[in-house]
């Protein structure tokens, strides 16, 4: 191509190189520079206008052919869309098919797919990809016709500032949290009845083309004969098959279920036959996330530990059985108010009608025979995990002996250093999920959870108070999808220190709050001076130390006055010149002090917040130097 080029040039650059350019596909810089170099070469201004003429029609071919090219790539990837949804056999596999495709074909960032329900106003979402937040399977969110209530594809350059929109404040919220900007909204149909909406949507601003736009409407048409075909498909194959199940046949099945129970049947045994029934394998979760039983058939990596605790969390909050992201359906095992678990079923074919029933019977029967392995069991501790730590905030009067008594037998050592957390959601009281996130989270960690003055209370094993708060933080806020202000106190390695504990996590969560940094995590340790002022123990000594203590243990050891230097460079403003004439000594003393004053203490020392509370460490240090000279001396 350089060849081409180089005798192009020799022949004068004429006109004829621009073709030899587009012929050997070179880049858009050796058309730019073309002229140029004509001109440089002492061309004629009659030639340099030919010449101009030619590589304006030259990028005019090489952008068509770009787009032409472009074209193609959308329409091969439009083609693998069309085969990826041609083969699925039911409605919700098609759905998350079709999310993930369109996120590849219009290369955008998230993808999600609305359902229309008998709640005017309100659509839930059926399907989505590439979400990182709050959006998932089964949200209900508000509807805004702009978008849905079209018959071709609706879009917006950026969706906060677009004025034709309803902008309600929970999908603004929801958008906002996925950091979503351009939005494109393509109807869906199943035959003639208005289906739902397919949302594609960047994290960036972005302009649709009319190629674009054109394809969307031939994704929808797609789509919408591959949901009218997979409906028939469905409906031809519930004819074809058994009738569907009645009431009676739930109810049979749930009496041979529980004909198994009392006949003194294992946990796997309940779940083989329970499996026969629903057509799936069976899985039994702990309330703490452990596999109690798991029959053959059940797919390993179906589901993340993140998913599994999600599941757990939002059965129990509906108390009624849940369909998951990846296929499988969660339900709660509960004996009243107490979690025993969550069993998940892995189906080999959609759910038919009476099928969901069966599996909410299911579940009962599985908490049954759960409970009765509970208190036939020697200690029944279960609810201990949840009440001993109510017991410790609240009769602190009480022996420490009894507290350890009941720890030990739950397998907790409170001697061993632990970390109180307390955590507030923000905007409304925490609900049932928090309960059952905070009941899972301390069972996994060996600890010990309560609700107290309107906070949920976490007594784990750990020396670092700060990253505790900080893994509280990150576990419970995305999955309540607001806000969650979290601290924590401690190390702390006995049972006495528990309450104390508490209530300095608890005043630092109110300053916290007071001072605007809601929705984060802290402990008192970490705030320096606010830190000394939240503290049971006021540790004032604590304070001085970690500030200045190496610069104050340095004099001590090599009779230097680092100390006397930087209070007295602080006082004369940061001025060099002034803090040797305080003490007496030359300007480059000064100088030399403070860069060893820098080594001593770190490069960041003359940072706004860090010089604040070295000069508050080493006031301190004075009064406190002051008030001990004043000590009467004792015979």
């Amino acid at each position: 191509m350089g060849s081409i080029v180089s005798q192009g040039r020799k022949a004068g650059a004429s006109a004829l190189t621009v073709l030899e350019l587009l012929a050997a596909e070179a880049p858009i810089s050796h058309f730019e520079s073309l002229v140029d170099d004509a001109r440089r070469q002492g061309m004629g201004e009659a030639d340099l206008a030919l010449l101009e003429t030619a590589k304006r029609l030259g990028l005019a071919v090489y952008a068509q052919a770009e787009r032409r090219q472009r074209k193609e790539a959308r329409l091969t990837a439009f083609i693998e869309a069309g085969k990826g949804i041609a083969t699925v056999q039911d409605v919700p596999s098609l759905l998350s098919v079709l999310a993930r495709k369109a996120c590849r074909l219009f290369d955008l960032d998230v993808a999600w797919i609305t359902a229309f329900g008998r709640d005017a106003g309100t659509v839930t979402v059926s399907a989505c990809d590439g979400h990182t937040t709050a959006l998932r399977t089964g949200l209900r969110i508000p509807d805004d016709p702009a978008m849905s209530g079209g018959t071709a594809p609706f879009w917006t350059p950026d969706v906060a500032a677009d004025e034709r929109l309803a902008h309600s404040p929970a999908l603004d919220s929801l958008l906002k949290s996925e950091g979503i900007h351009a939005v494109a909204a393509i109807p869906l149909t199943d035959g003639s009845r208005p289906f739902g909406t397919l949302y594609v949507a960047g994290r960036s601003t972005r302009w649709f083309t009319s190629a674009e736009v054109s394809l969307m409407a031939s994704l929808a048409e797609l789509a919408d004969v591959t949901i009218e075909k997979t409906r028939m498909l469905e409906q031809a194959a519930d004819c074809l098959s058994a009738p569907g199940r009645t009431a009676g046949d739930t109810a049979s099945v749930h009496g041979r279920l529980m004909s198994l129970v009392l006949d003194g049947a294992g946990l796997a045994a309940l779940l083989d036959e329970a499996g026969r029934h629903l057509d799936g394998a069976l899985r039994v979760h702990a309330p703490d996330g452990g596999i109690l039983a798991g029959a053959d058939g059940m797919p390993a990596g179906s589901e993340s530990e993140a998913d599994t605790l999600r599941a757990m969390v939002d059965a129990h909050a509906l108390r009624e059985p849940i369909l998951l992201d990846c296929g499988l359906w969660a339900a709660p095992l509960l004996a009243g108010d107490r979690d025993l678990g969550t069993l998940l079923l892995h189906p080999r074919r959609p759910l038919a009608d009476g099928d969901e029933q069966l599996l909410s019977f299911t579940a009962q029967t599985v908490a049954a025979l759960l409970l009765l392995q509970h208190t036939t069991a020697p200690s029944a501790t279960g609810h201990d995990h949840d009440w001993l730590l109510d017991d410790l905030l609240t009769s602190p009067q009480r022996p420490a002996g009894r507290f350890e008594e009941r720890a030990a037998r739950l397998g907790i050592d409170l001697a061993r250093p632990h970390v109180v957390v307390v955590a507030r959601p923000e905007g409304e009281a925490a609900d049932n999920r928090t309960a059952i996130w905070a009941s899972s989270y301390a069972r996994r960690m060996n600890g010990l959870r309560s609700t107290h003055a309107g906070c949920t209370v976490l007594l784990v094993p750990g020396t670092d108070a700060t990253a505790a708060a900080e893994q509280v933080s990150r576990g419970l806020a995305p999955l309540l999808e607001r806000p969650v202000t979290v601290c924590a106190s401690g190390p702390i390695t006995s049972v006495a220190a528990v309450p104390a504990a508490f209530q300095e996590a608890l005043r630092c969560l109110e300053a916290m709050i007071a001072l605007g940094a809601t929705g984060g995590f802290t402990s008192a340790a970490e705030h320096g001076f606010l830190g000394v002022l939240l503290s049971d123990t006021h540790d004032v000594e604590g304070f001085i130390r970690s500030m200045i203590g190496p610069l104050v243990a340095y004099d001590t050891q090599r009779y230097t006055e680092f100390t006397r230097t930087l209070d007295a460079y602080f006082a004369a403003g940061g001025s060099i010149n002034r803090t040797a004439e305080r003490l007496h000594v030359h300007p480059n003393t000064v100088g030399r002090r403070l860069e060893r004053i820098g080594d001593l203490l770190g490069p960041e020392w003359q940072q706004p917040e860090r010089a604040f509370e070295i000069q508050l460490a080493l006031r301190l240090s004075r009064i406190q130097h002051v008030l001990r000279g004043r000590r009467p001396r004792v015979p």
